[in-house]
């Protein structure tokens, strides 16, 4: 009987410890499916947290910064106008015309980004870009100030003569840009614009190297 009573409860024993192997067996796996889950949905959310670089990625970045990759010049002019009226050529005399007066202007100078071309491999960022050219000269009406001005009735001072003067004195500045070598200096402003800023992506940064070219220097 006691032979019979410790295999009784030898049998319980083992049934239990089977029972305890199985519960343990299914928390383990059931650890393991949890982590599995866990673990690829954090590295799913890397994986969409992360942007994909494209060209087009790439063209808006940069469009939606154009401020800070303009090269701004400001000046500050004296400027003359006369004009009178004629025939065939000759001035009619007592018809001469003119004003003198000092202005304030800016001329913005960058690329036109849509005609840029960009190209994405897997660690490389090309960018082939137009030459530069002035994107805007704009004369502050503000800062005018009319020094003298003739008042001839038979020729008066118009709103045309102020608008020829302004067309006339955005052609000087210009030729100025060009004498100055503006233009290459907003080149080297613009290469380094779009580097810095396309860098400023940790993606990018880490990942790419950055080529920055303009088309008529290759």
């Amino acid at each position: 009987m006691v032979f019979t009573s410790e295999k009784i409860c030898y049998d319980k024993i083992m049934k239990k410890l089977k029972n305890w192997k199985s519960y343990l067996i299914m928390l383990v796996i059931g650890i393991l499916i949890g982590a599995f889950l866990f673990f690829g949905m954090v590295n799913l959310n890397i994986g969409q947290g992360e942007a994909k670089v494209t060209n087009t990625t790439v063209l808006e970045q940069l469009q939606s910064a154009l401020e800070l990759i303009t090269t701004k010049y400001n000046y500050s002019k004296v400027g003359r106008y006369e004009n009178s009226l004629e025939i065939n050529g000759w001035s009619i005399p007592l018809t001469n015309k003119y004003f003198i007066l000092t202005y304030e202007g800016e001329a913005q100078l960058g690329v036109d980004l849509d005609q840029a071309d960009i190209t994405v491999t897997n660690n490389k960022i090309s960018i082939q870009l137009p030459d530069v050219e002035v994107l805007s000269n704009t004369i502050d009406e503000k800062s005018i100030e009319v020094y003298n001005e003739s008042k001839n009735v038979f020729n008066p001072i118009s709103v045309n003569d102020y608008k020829e003067f302004a067309i006339q004195q955005k052609e000087a500045v210009d030729e100025e840009l060009k004498q100055k070598n503006i233009y290459e200096t907003a080149r080297q402003n613009t290469m380094d614009a779009i580097t810095k800023l396309l860098n400023m992506s940790e993606t990018i940064h880490d990942q790419y190297k950055i080529e920055v070219k303009f088309k008529d220097a290759n």
